[in-house]
């Protein structure tokens, strides 16, 4: 019997792409994204701001708070990213573990 992928629309769509990693998975804006939250193109907006703030030496807000000023995501938008962020997170050592098992060779 199959197991058939989760029908929720606000669950993160599991990707196969070269080259992604869970550290890439546990980037808050890349789950904003994945959720349907905000578009790509917002996320680079609030990520320009951000990086022009640093630039400027002026204090450096939070991606989400900015997110939030921009209207581009709502609180409890912003809320559950952050709850798939941690359960990303919670769940990156294992993972991390499964990959690492192919760097071992047995050695005779």
């Amino acid at each position: 019997m199959k197991k058939s992928p989760s029908k929720d629309p606000k669950e993160p769509k599991e990707t196969k792409e070269s080259g992604s990693s869970i550290e890439n998975r546990t980037l808050l804006g890349q789950i904003l994204v994945e959720l349907g939250f905000i578009t790509l193109y917002q996320l680079e907006e609030a990520l320009t701001i951000q990086r022009d703030d640093a630039a400027k030496g002026n204090e450096q807000k939070a991606l989400g708070q900015i997110l939030l000023e921009l209207g581009y995501c709502g609180p409890n938008q912003l809320i559950r990213g952050i709850q798939v962020q941690s359960e990303y997170r919670k769940r990156a050592p294992l993972d991390d573990l499964d990959d690492d098992d192919d760097d071992f060779d047995d050695e005779d």
